[in-house]
């Protein structure tokens, strides 16, 4: 018995091939490690004219021979205006399996997906439900196979179908050998849901590898995958009396190869760790159009085809000293994507011509969306600690995009140059006191290669200075920044093109979150920010500029909170105030403003097993410039549980 079970799991590694270990677990149905976790959140917002309710549920029980799982996640928005839109998107699964014995196991697997949305758009309205009998062997604890078999019901956008679905699942999980582990995974589904077929085929593959007697590793990771989806959308007028339907079908066929190996040289010398990394994809993207008209001699009438592939090399070294945490990463990657359109038999030979001058026309228009993409970026990452109270965080990256378009109908040709920075001081000046400065920005040059869009040519330049503390001790908790910052975007060719104006936008924020402890049971928070905008017309030769809109924006919510046992309650008063100015002749004007002015409620009740109920409210009394009035209530409720 022990012979036959290490035959089959050979036989398994062998016939699976190269998929990344992330995808094992986002793809396969029947393996109860994704099912592990006890959890709940739900969110009910309520803001002005928005409703939204959003849960998250996932339960798993083991009751003996029994285990169940649960998983359920629904969103729901509301918008009450002119016209008033709804929109479900509700997902609910369940599975159950029962132990008939060491190896074998029954179970039943379901599920319902249901999308609404009451708005005229092309996918409105689209459900799936699904249940399915399997049984699974498991010849080892990490080794499972699973067929399956259950029935589909499927309706999108009025069109009902319904079928078998049927396929097998096996997972080997970490298995263990001389000098090597191995995961693996393979997947064949199959629903037919006539006239419709949808089909996943998923093979995969991850090897560790030891290199050597010390502890460098080679990762070697894959996937197949090939999905197929057939859905329905609106037949035009000649198809659909051609046919006598109402809708047509599309299949979409993605097919996708994947394959990398990243070699890790943990101990170089003394703190110094070194990693190599290569990645290749290759994707093809195939549709097919079920019913069509021959005599149609329009380019639409052909279907298109995508090829994409990747190559992507990047390079690590890691530095970790008492005074110094520092990475260096290289990366260099190319795309090609390539779009054709794809010939179909014809059967009217009077018509060849005008179909050879259709198609041609429609490999043109494909033509057109073919480019290439060549990316080298350089990033530098360090951590220098000079004593015990001063840290200074250093962050460089330089990335370089080309970006090549082959046809000539075509003038998106460009190269983009961006240069980014950041440092980041923080000295500890006490026990309960530490300050911090943070200085960033970057630069971004995109130049268009053809002169037809040349005008669009511009730099952007930014700057942010910040400055603040925090405040930590039994009785006064407060973080407070200051911050200043400059965004410069500079046309080119802005002579030349009059539509094309460069542009400056400034903005100073100051920020407060503080907290301080009144007695045992209460504390007085408040949390706020200023801000000032403004965004003006700039000449970057001269540095000068001429505003065009400001901006102030003000915020303040001061709470008297009480803590009683679980329960921690919270009211004052929220403030919110927001004026917009235009300028003429130099004078500024105001042009709108915005004030929000009410009372703000919040409990939090929190339990010893981990779940936390949250319910915040605020009223609204809101006055505009018009002098306009209006009450709102707005409401935001939250609970949470996780084991």
């Amino acid at each position: 018995m022990k012979r036959l079970q290490f035959y089959l799991v050979v036989l398994f590694c062998l016939s699976n091939s190269l998929l990344q270990a992330q995808t094992n677990r986002d793809s396969l149905n029947f393996s109860i490690s994704s099912w592990n976790k006890n959890n709940l959140l739900t969110r009910l917002d309520k803001q002005l004219n928005t409703y939204n309710l959003y849960t998250i549920l996932n339960f798993a029980q083991n009751l003996g021979d029994v285990f169940i799982g649960l998983n359920e996640n629904y969103n729901s928005t509301l918008i009450r205006a002119l016209p008033q839109n709804i929109k479900d998107e509700h997902f609910f699964s369940l599975i159950t399996e029962y132990n008939l014995g060491k190896n074998i196991k029954l179970g039943m697997l379901a599920n319902n997906d249901i999308l609404s949305d009451d708005r005229k758009i092309a996918l409105n309205q689209a459900s799936n439900s699904n249940a399915s009998l399997y049984v699974k062997y498991n010849p080892l604890s990490n080794i499972y196979a699973v067929p399956f078999a259950g029935y589909s019901n499927n309706v999108q956008i009025g069109e009902k179908d319904h079928g078998m679905i049927y396929g097998f699942e096996s997972l080997a999980n970490n298995l263990t050998f001389p000098d090597f582990s191995v995961s693996s995974a393979l997947k064949f589904l199959n629903e037919d849901i006539s006239p419709r077929k949808n089909t996943l085929r998923l093979l995969t593959l991850n090897i560790a590898n030891d290199v050597s007697t010390g502890d460098s590793k080679n990762f070697l990771n894959g996937y197949f995958l090939q999905n197929r989806k057939d859905f329905y959308y609106t037949a035009d007028s000649v198809v659909a009396q051609t046919y006598n339907i109402r809708d047509n079908i599309q299949s979409r066929i993605e097919t996708s190869y994947y394959l990398e190996d990243r070699f890790i040289l943990p101990e170089v010398t003394e703190g110094l760790s070194l990693e190599l990394n290569g990645r290749s994809s290759w994707r093809i993207i195939d549709r097919d159009t079920r019913y069509r008209v021959l005599s149609d001699i329009s380019p639409s009438v052909f279907d298109a085809k995508v090829e994409e592939f990747k190559l992507e090399f990047e390079s690590s070294a890691n530095y970790i000293s008492h005074a110094l945490n520092g990475q260096i990463r290289i990366n260099y990657s190319e795309r090609d994507e390539k779009h054709s359109p794809k010939q179909f038999e014809e059967s009217n030979i009077f018509m060849r011509e005008e179909r050879i001058n259709a198609f041609e026309e429609r490999k043109n228009q494909e033509a057109q969306k073919n480019n290439k993409a060549e990316k080298i970026m350089i990033a530098l990452t360090a951590n220098l600690k000079f004593s015990e109270a001063d840290n200074l965080f250093i962050s460089l990256l330089q990335n370089k995009l080309r970006y090549d378009t082959p046809s000539k109908d075509n003038f998106d040709d460009r190269d983009e140059l961006l240069s980014i920075f950041r440092l980041y001081y923080i000295r500890n000046l006490s026990s309960s006191f530490e300050a911090f400065v943070n200085l960033e920005g970057s630069i971004n040059h995109i130049v268009y290669i053809f002169s037809q869009r040349s005008s669009n040519n511009n730099i952007t330049r930014f700057l942010k200075l910040g400055s603040g503390g925090n405040i930590h001790n039994g009785f006064i908790s407060s973080r407070n920044l200051f911050e200043v910052s400059a965004n410069y975007t500079v046309y080119d060719f802005e002579d030349l093109a009059p539509s094309y104006k460069s542009y400056s936008f400034r903005q100073m924020t100051f920020q407060d979150s503080s907290s301080i402890k009144l007695t045992r049971r209460t504390f007085f928070s408040l949390s706020g920010y200023l801000k000032y905008s403004e965004q003006g017309d700039f000449n970057w030769s001269r540095f000068s500029g001429k505003p065009v809109r400001y901006q102030n924006e003000y915020y303040a919510e001061p709470k008297l909170n009480f803590i009683a046992g679980s329960l921690t309650l919270g009211t004052g008063i929220r403030y919110l105030m927001l004026k917009t100015f235009s300028y003429n002749n130099q004078e500024r004007n105001l042009e709108s403003s915005y004030r929000s002015l009410g009372p703000v409620a919040d409990i939090t009740f929190l339990t010893t097993n981990r779940l936390i109920v949250k319910f915040l409210g605020w009223y609204e009394f809101i006055k505009t410039e018009q002098n306009f009035r209006r009450e709102v209530a707005n409401l935001n409720v939250q609970v949470s549980w996780g084991m």
